[in-house]
């Protein structure tokens, strides 16, 4: 594993422009994390993640290509120089800190249970989910966490992506997922999650509270103060606020 990093950290280093010489930014998102990022009824991609990277391209006065790549080849991705920034709902670990710079968050966020509603689930201990499937997405720390906290107790299940998560428990095929709040109200709102409710009594764990960060290459310090200082912008001028509310009916900062 290290090995690989290292050979993608200097493919990367070698081979790419710096991001700020480039007249036009690659920016990867995932694609499949409503409302984060999803694809239209145009074909097209769209959500919050897309508004932003695109508003942070023109205050860096930058032409905007924005691709989508699945949430596990992102990091890789970006460090074998394929793109030039991720903005994809991504908090900031060791691990990930070994293959990029995280920029200041762009939001904050806090991962809850969901069950479906009556389904008896008031609180969520080993005790209470012994013998249940527990399902998140795969590659996140919040299967790590699951894996690590309810393995012993409960069945695990990882899905590709969270809707596919949110898409089984509806169904009832798993009994709880475990998904940031936003992700979870947004698909609580949809007609296919009519039927889903927040568990009552949630977990305080800190591990479980979260800001969401920018990604640029490792090593690019002059191109993610860059992004830092476009997200002052931003926020200070009211267009961060604009484009949150299309979105979300609350604050998420």
């Amino acid at each position: 594993m290290f090995k690989t990093l290292l050979h993608l950290l200097m493919l990367g280093w070698c081979c790419a422009t710096a991001a700020h010489a480039v007249e036009r930014l690659r920016v990867a998102t995932e694609g499949a994390y409503p409302p984060f990022s999803f694809i239209d009824d145009q074909g097209q991609l769209a959500g919050f993640n897309v508004d932003i990277a695109r508003a942070l391209c023109r205050r860096l006065g930058k032409e905007c290509e924005i691709i989508a790549i699945p949430q596990k080849d992102l990091l890789p991705g970006l460090a074998a120089g394929r793109y030039q920034m991720i903005v994809s709902n991504m908090s900031k670990t060791p691990e990930r800190e070994q293959w990029a710079e995280f920029t200041d968050p762009y939001y904050r966020t806090r991962d809850i249970f969901i069950s479906r509603a009556g389904a008896g689930i008031d609180r969520v201990t080993p005790k209470t989910v012994r013998g249940k499937t527990l399902a998140t997405q795969a590659d996140t720390p919040l299967a790590h966490y699951l894996h690590e906290h309810y393995a012993n107790f409960a069945l695990i299940r990882l899905t590709d992506t969270l809707p596919a998560a949110f898409t089984a428990l509806a169904q009832g095929e798993v009994d709880l997922v475990l998904s940031d709040n936003l992700s979870a109200f947004a698909f609580m709102r949809s007609d296919a999650g009519q039927n889903l409710d927040i568990v009552a009594e949630q977990p305080i764990i800190d591990e479980l509270t979260k800001a969401a960060r920018i990604q640029v290459r490792k090593g690019d310090i002059p191109f993610r103060d860059a992004i830092n200082h476009a997200l002052r912008d931003l926020w200070l001028d009211g267009a961060y606020h604009r484009i949150s509310a299309r979105y979300f009916p609350f604050d998420i900062y």
